[in-house]
């Protein structure tokens, strides 16, 4: 029990409060921190919590990819850690993840457009937001034929800024840095980018190329 409770101390969720009545100890309670009791009435996305977290990301997404819940979990622990700059960055490979999975379906997919995109990741770079703008500049013209909204312009410009801030301006060495609001804002934005990613993922599948003959 001990080891538990010092453990929400460490993750800054409870702490020993020693100015109740009296002096002696006991007197003394444990309460909840301001992020323990947000944690504690729920709430969307909650970083300090991160199996809760997880758990809610796994429900949504069943079949999400290993490696993608690997660096998710690797942000969350950077988070949970005040290392904020580190959170972003790994929220930024995760992202760029999710979308190589599903660029890569779409190239494989007979929706048009998919032969220049196979051509696009052939091609060797170290930008990921340039080929997230050609990806935007294939998907275009198709982009109404695409269900529920998959492609709507709101979600890939959400995308296109946690990409373009966690991986081109924080993911290499330009000295900016990252705030606990700026990576609890990327935490909350990634789920919905994850579902969309995976939604068009399996969209593509459903619409493999011909084979050649």
């Amino acid at each position: 029990m001990w080891e538990a409770l010092w453990g929400l101390v460490g993750e800054g969720l409870v702490y020993l409060d020693t100015a109740g009545q009296g002096s002696g100890t006991d007197n003394w309670q444990w309460r909840l921190s301001s992020d323990g009791r947000r944690i504690a009435n729920g709430g969307s996305w909650e970083p300090r919590d991160p199996e809760g977290y997880l758990d809610r990301v796994r429900r949504q997404i069943p079949d999400l990819d290993e490696l993608v819940e690997l660096y998710l979990t690797e942000a969350l622990q950077s988070f949970n850690g005040r290392c904020f700059l580190a959170t972003s960055v790994m929220l930024g490979v995760a992202a760029e993840r999710a979308f190589l999975v599903m660029a890569a379906c779409y190239a494989a997919s007979s929706v048009p457009g998919s032969r220049a995109m196979a051509k696009e990741l052939a091609r060797p770079r170290g930008n990921y937001f340039a080929l997230w703008t050609e990806f935007r500049n294939r998907i275009e013209p198709v982009r109404q034929d695409l269900p529920n909204g998959l492609a709507d312009s709101l979600t890939l410009d959400a995308v296109a800024d946690l990409i373009r801030l966690t991986r081109n301006e924080v993911g290499h060495p330009t000295g900016r840095q990252i705030d606990e609001d700026t990576a609890r804002v990327h935490l909350t934005i990634a789920p919905t980018y994850l579902r969309k990613m995976r939604a068009l993922t399996a969209h593509f599948a459903e619409k493999p190329a011909e084979a050649e003959a």
